[in-house]
C-alpha cells in the first residue's frame, strides 16, 4: 500500500495530524458537508482586526457554488460580494433559460463592480466617508452547473483542479491552476501593465502603489478612487497621505476584469482547492494537492490552513504552537506599521480554504443533498437561494 501511494503522490508518503496541535482561537472550520459532487470542507483563519476574507458555499440538488472574497483594508467589499453575487448569478442564469456560460460570469463580476462603486460614491457624497473608496476585495467564484465547471477570478485568490491520470502503478496527479492570480509580482501581470500603460507617468504610479503597499493586485472589486477620476475631482474628496499616488494618474490604474475558465468535469477529476491570497502566499499548488491526496478527509481544509500557519511561523523563526497565544491585529490590513511580532498579521494574512471533492456523481446512491448555504466563520446553516431558483424554474 505504501509503495502504491508513493508512486501515486510522490515520496515520501506524508501524513499530517492537526489534532496533535493546541487549539487555536483564530482558526474556524466546518466538518465535511455532502453535495452532489461528493463532499466539501471549509476553514478560515483570522489575522486582522476584522475578518476580511469571506467564504461561501451554496449547495443545490444538482449544482454547487463556491465563493472566496479576499478583502483589503476592511471587510466592506468582501461582505458586499458575499451578500449579493450569488443571488445575482442565479438571476442571470434564469434570464438565460436556466443555462450557464462564461459570459454570465463576466456579467455578474461587472455588476458587482458597478454596484460597489455606486455604494462607495453614495458613502462619499452623502456621508463624507471617503474610506469606502479605498477598500477592495478579490473575487473568486466557481459554479458547477449540470456537469460543467465554471470559474472566474479577480485578484490573488486561486483555485486548482487536481486530476488523476494513468493506470496501476503509473497513476499520477495532474495539478491545474484554472485562472490566473493578478499579483503585481507576477511577470505576466507586470508585462500586461506595461503594455496597457506605456507612458512614464503611469509606470511611476504602479511603482508607487507597490512601494507603499497600497494593494498587491492589479485587479479587484472596489478601490474606487484608483479607477474613477470623479472621486479625486470632487472638492470634498481628500486623499490621505498614505494613499497618495505620485504622479497624478491619467487613466484607471486597477481593473475588475475577471479571468474565466470552464470545462466539462471528467471521471479523472478528483478535487478542487480554493484559497484566498493569504493561503497561497504560504503554500504551493503542488504541496496543497499532495496534502489533500494523502490526508484524511475529516477537516482537510483545516489541515491545509494550519500547514500555512506553520509555514508563516517558520519564516519568523517560530513554530505553529507559538502562534496560538498571539492575538489578531488591532488594525485593518494595509497598515504595515502594525505588522510587528506581537500580532498575527506579522506571520500570516487572513486565510480561507475550501476543498471540494469530485468523486461522486449526481444522485449516486439515491441520496439528495440538502439545499443549504454555508458561510465561513459562521456555524449557522441557512436555506440557500437555490431553493427559490428551483421553485421559480419548476425543476
Amino acid at each position: 500500500m505504501a509503495s502504491f501511494l508513493n508512486n501515486l503522490f510522490g515520496s515520501p508518503y506524508e501524513k499530517y495530524n492537526i489534532k496533535a496541535e493546541p487549539k487555536d482561537p483564530l482558526v474556524w472550520s466546518r466538518p465535511l458537508v455532502r453535495n452532489h459532487c461528493g463532499e466539501f470542507s471549509m476553514a478560515a483563519v483570522q489575522a486582522n482586526m476584522n475578518m476580511e476574507d469571506q467564504g461561501q458555499v451554496e449547495v443545490g440538488t444538482d449544482a454547487l457554488f463556491v465563493g472566496v472574497y479576499d478583502g483589503h483594508k476592511g471587510d466592506t467589499a468582501s461582505i458586499y460580494l458575499r451578500d449579493h453575487i450569488f443571488t445575482e448569478l442565479l438571476r442571470l442564469i434564469q434570464q438565460n433559460n436556466n443555462s450557464m456560460n462564461e459570459d454570465i460570469l463576466r456579467q455578474v463580476v461587472d455588476q458587482m463592480e458597478t454596484g460597489f462603486i455606486d455604494f462607495a460614491r453614495y458613502r462619499c457624497q452623502q456621508h463624507h466617508e471617503v474610506q469606502s473608496s479605498f477598500v477592495s476585495s478579490g473575487c473568486l467564484i466557481c459554479i458547477i452547473w449540470r456537469g460543467t465547471l465554471f470559474v472566474a477570478n479577480v485578484g490573488n485568490s486561486r483555485a486548482i483542479l487536481v486530476s488523476q491520470k494513468g493506470i496501476g502503478q503509473f497513476k499520477r496527479l495532474v495539478v491545474k491552476q484554472m485562472v490566473r492570480d493578478h499579483n503585481f509580482l507576477n511577470p505576466d501581470i507586470q508585462q500586461e501593465l506595461t503594455e496597457l500603460h506605456p507612458d512614464h507617468n503611469n509606470r511611476s504610479c504602479y511603482q508607487s502603489i507597490e512601494v507603499k503597499g497600497l494593494i498587491e493586485t492589479s485587479r479587484c472589486i472596489g478601490y474606487a478612487y484608483m479607477k474613477n477620476s470623479e472621486f479625486t475631482k470632487r472638492r470634498s474628496f481628500e486623499i490621505p497621505l498614505s494613499e497618495v499616488v505620485i504622479p497624478t494618474f491619467t487613466r484607471p490604474l486597477l481593473s475588475s476584469l475577471p479571468d474565466v475558465y470552464s470545462r466539462d468535469l471528467k471521471n479523472t477529476d478528483r478535487f478542487i482547492i480554493f484559497g484566498s491570497g493569504g493561503f497561497w502566499k504560504l503554500i504551493s499548488n503542488e504541496k496543497a494537492a499532495r496534502v489533500v491526496s494523502t490526508s484524511p478527509r475529516d477537516r482537510i481544509a483545516e489541515t491545509l490552513a494550519k500547514l500555512a500557519l506553520e509555514k508563516g511561523a517558520a519564516k519568523r523563526g517560530k513554530k505553529y504552537r507559538d502562534l496560538v497565544e498571539i492575538p489578531k491585529s488591532n488594525c485593518v490590513s494595509g497598515n504595515n506599521g502594525n505588522r510587528n511580532s506581537g500580532f498575527r498579521s506579522a506571520y500570516h494574512d487572513d486565510i480561507t480554504v475550501i476543498v471540494v471533492y469530485l468523486d461522486q456523481r449526481p444522485n449516486r446512491e439515491g441520496v439528495m443533498p440538502e439545499i443549504n448555504s454555508y458561510i465561513g466563520c459562521n456555524n449557522t446553516v441557512q436555506q440557500s437561494e437555490f431553493t427559490n431558483f428551483y421553485n421559480n424554474a419548476n425543476v
